[in-house]
């Protein structure tokens, strides 16, 4: 598989990574035995890029993968991970976000000891997009990576100003030795918000790479899903708008017609989604998760679809015209997050 140097950094990823996070909760139960077996079998079909988080299980996540990684060499895989949003044990739907000095470096051993070795690419999960707040986050992240901790600084679901700005401290405290190397943000066919709010042009312009999570649109892409009923009662997917109610209906329409196109191309739904994305000449790295084995073989033949310019001008006709129904994430935690006021 193709790879792709992350932006002011020495780390070279695989084109496609591997989203870790519905290993431990959100998509319903998975077995620990089932879990590292699929771990395992991500990095022996060749994918390098590994991402977790703190919350994602209440660190059970991160126990997973460490448990995994003590059978590769650290340079076989590059681990990332994530501080930032606070969760409560006891609500589940809780989200507050702390980007102190001292939690981002009290989190950052946690997940040091959880992983049992060291973190490639450091994010903040959620950002205090204010001034201060920036400063304070990327002196701790600053200290991280000068000290050898770490040996990249990422941001997820930011503004293209607070991407300027949080670059523009890293260099000045680096003396112009780095910057940003990351930003993270939900990114598909159904999500496209960064062509036009000015990130990914930021980005492009700065040097700093894209990593695309839920690529697939947490499974709607795949074009399997007709009624949330048939999820587990713990799956995510019950309270996110666009999988809810009538959203659900007017999303599949779409969908409907981009699993006709791809049927007639010789891909799978999914596999359209995940090479749209890697076909777009500013190197966003998507990072699906799967716990199937058919799956994970679809989406890593997915990196060697190589899709003609006709092609992409037909997917783009199927999605004018179409409004995605329902946001992405509950009221509530678009305003947690600061994504909405």
């Amino acid at each position: 598989m193709r790879k792709i140097t992350l932006g002011h950094s020495a780390l070279t990823v695989t084109a496609e990574g591997y989203g870790c996070m519905g290993l431990s909760e959100f998509y319903g139960p998975t077995s620990e035995k089932d879990a590292m077996k699929i771990l395992h079998s991500v990095i022996e079909k060749g994918i390098n890029f590994l991402d977790t988080a703190d919350i994602y299980g209440y660190g059970h996540n991160e126990k997973i993968l460490g448990k995994v990684l003590q059978n590769y060499a650290a340079d076989e895989v590059i681990v990332a991970t994530k501080c930032g949003i606070v969760r409560d044990v006891y609500n589940p739907l809780h989200r507050e976000v702390n980007n102190s000095r001292d939690y981002i470096l009290r989190s950052f051993e946690q997940s040091f000891e959880r992983l049992g070795r060291s973190i490639d690419l450091y994010y903040l999960h959620r950002v205090i997009q204010k001034p201060a707040s920036l400063r304070e986050s990327m002196r701790a992240m600053y200290q991280l990576r000068s000290d050898g901790r770490i040996n990249a600084i990422g941001l997820s679901e930011v503004s293209a100003e607070t991407i300027r700005f949080a670059h523009g401290q890293l260099q000045e405290l680096s003396g112009g030795a780095f910057g940003l190397s990351a930003v993270q943000t939900e990114y598909s066919l159904m999500s496209r918000d960064i062509e036009f709010n000015g990130v990914l042009d930021t980005c492009n312009e700065l040097g700093i790479s894209v990593v695309a999570y839920s690529p697939v649109g947490r499974g709607l892409l795949g074009g399997k899903l007709q009624d949330i009923g048939t999820l587990a009662q713990n799956d995510s997917r019950r309270y996110l708008p666009r999988f809810m109610g009538s959203n659900l209906k007017t999303n599949n329409r779409i969908v409907d017609k981009l699993r006709a196109f791809a049927t007639a191309n010789g891909m799978t739904p999914a596999q359209l989604a995940l090479a749209w994305i890697m076909n777009n000449d500013a190197e966003i790295i998507p990072i699906p998760g799967t716990r199937t084995p058919q799956y994970l073989d679809e989406n890593i033949r997915a990196a060697n679809i190589a899709l003609t310019t006709q092609q992409t001008s037909m997917i783009s006709e199927i999605l004018s015209g179409h409004e995605i129904a329902g946001m992405r994430y509950p009221e509530e935690f678009m305003k947690a997050y600061g994504m909405i006021k």
